[in-house]
């Protein structure tokens, strides 16, 4: 479709069609559905209203941008990237170049989280590694009597996730800050809950990743040493400091390192650890305890 270019009117269903034979030409995964979301976002409406609207004529600037749009998604810039935005746990939330981007999956960590602790009226939390501020926020937003800390190593996703906490109106409960670790958070033995989506990709897998993966998004987010374990040890050591008697770390992780983690969590006194997949099958969240009082 890009090389199209000119002032000529197009329905809506044709320059769908042109769309996405373009990007599966340029070996675009889900061609059809980034034709779609690029398209709804030049129109300014939903996914669904575009399928109500292909008799629609689209005017020459509206193609002419649509195509250019369509020109760097077929260098697989990610799709989220161009578009700016994700939905995450029903919520929008933005999202830009040099911030990991947040994946469906994070959400099953959030619901497991809200399955162990989504009756507490009150609870503090930190998190971290918080990105874009998808579980931060749509913890906060899902729990008004919730509050928590959260860090990242990069100044980008620390900027990125104060707006999306002033967007989703929590950013009173929530204090975030640019760190390496932990060291930071004070409150010994009183936190309820640590959650973390560490980076967790081996090092030397990073370069054989889909191209818009290993080319745009920051290799700090997804690096996480040669075994793809390496944050996880300290993560650990910060929950048994923080987390009160009985309080909960829940990580994410990467697929058949959940043995690895559950035994990290053990070796540093957590109890109760648990493992679960993701609907693909793929070994994606562990969970621990900290020891209640007495044990």
């Amino acid at each position: 479709m890009p090389h199209s270019a000119g002032a000529k009117t197009m329905k809506v269903l044709e320059a769908l069609l042109l769309a996405e034979g373009y990007l599966q030409r340029h070996g675009v995964e889900s061609a059809r559905l980034s034709a779609e979301h690029l398209l709804a976002k030049r129109m300014g409406c939903s996914r669904l209203d575009v399928y109500l609207r292909f008799d629609q004529e689209l005017a020459g600037d509206m193609l002419s941008s649509y195509r250019e749009d369509l020109k760097v998604r077929a260098k697989h810039y990610p799709l989220q990237y161009i578009l700016g935005e994700i939905e995450f746990m029903s919520l929008p939330f933005k999202v830009r170049e040099g911030v990991f981007i947040p994946r469906p999956e994070t959400e099953l960590l959030v619901e497991w989280i809200e399955e162990l602790a989504g009756s507490l009226p009150s609870a503090s939390f930190v998190e971290f590694g918080v990105g874009a501020g998808v579980v931060s926020g749509s913890l906060c937003r899902r729990h008004p009597g919730w509050s928590g800390r959260a860090i990242d190593v990069s100044a980008d996703a620390v900027a990125l996730a104060r707006e999306n906490f002033e967007a989703l109106g929590v950013a009173d409960r929530m204090d975030v800050f640019a760190a390496s670790d932990l060291g930071r958070i004070e409150g010994e033995r009183s936190l309820d809950l640590l959650v973390a989506n560490p980076p967790y990709i081996p090092t030397a897998a990073i370069d054989g990743l889909d191209a818009e993966v290993s080319r745009y998004e920051a290799r700090a987010a997804l690096d996480g040493g040669v075994d793809g374990i390496d944050f996880y040890s300290v993560l650990v050591r910060d929950a048994a400091r923080l987390l009160g008697p009985g309080g909960i770390a829940a990580f994410e992780i990467g697929h058949a390192q959940g043995d690895a983690v559950l035994g990290i969590c053990a070796a540093g006194g957590l109890v109760r650890s648990s493992m679960r997949k993701d609907y693909n099958g793929f070994e994606r969240m562990v969970t621990a305890f900290a020891p209640d009082s007495g044990g």
